[in-house]
């Protein structure tokens, strides 16, 4: 994930030019979120999957930072995230999942960082959808 939010963009820029306190939010508070188009850096929270067995899950710590082969400084998720399985009475429905982002909050909340997954996953009834270890990465220039 290397692509920032404009809330993001702007606290970092208040914080770091303009003398801003910001507060980060705990660990606890990080939450990934699936959707079914892109969210963009306005945050377009109307792409995030609505269904009734969806919530967002809890991203847990990430490693520390480190500067990758490509000189740019990254960190990826420590744990597996793993969200709950499709459940709809409708035997036929799918869902197409293109897009994740990390929040400070487990609803509403402040979108931080989002990217296109690298191939969009169609989830069925009874599929579920993880994160290995390592497979969330953000990237920062």
């Amino acid at each position: 994930m290397g692509a920032m939010s404009n809330y993001l963009e702007q606290r970092m820029i208040n914080a770091t030019l303009r003398g801003d306190n910001f507060t980060a939010p705990s660990v606890g508070d990080l939450h990934l979120a699936l959707f079914t188009d892109d969210p963009t850096d306005e945050n377009e929270t109307a792409n995030e999957v609505s269904e009734s067995w969806y919530s967002r899950k809890p991203t847990g710590s990430f490693t520390s930072p480190s500067v990758d082969g490509e000189g740019r400084t990254r960190t990826d998720n420590a744990g597996a995230i793993t969200f709950d399985a499709v459940d709809d009475s409708d035997p036929e429905h799918t869902i197409t999942i293109t897009h994740v982002g990390i929040y400070d909050s487990s609803s509403a909340g402040n979108l931080l960082y989002h990217e296109a997954l690298n191939t969009p996953k169609t989830l069925e009834v009874g599929d579920v959808i993880s994160f290995a270890v390592g497979s969330l990465i953000v990237r920062l220039d």
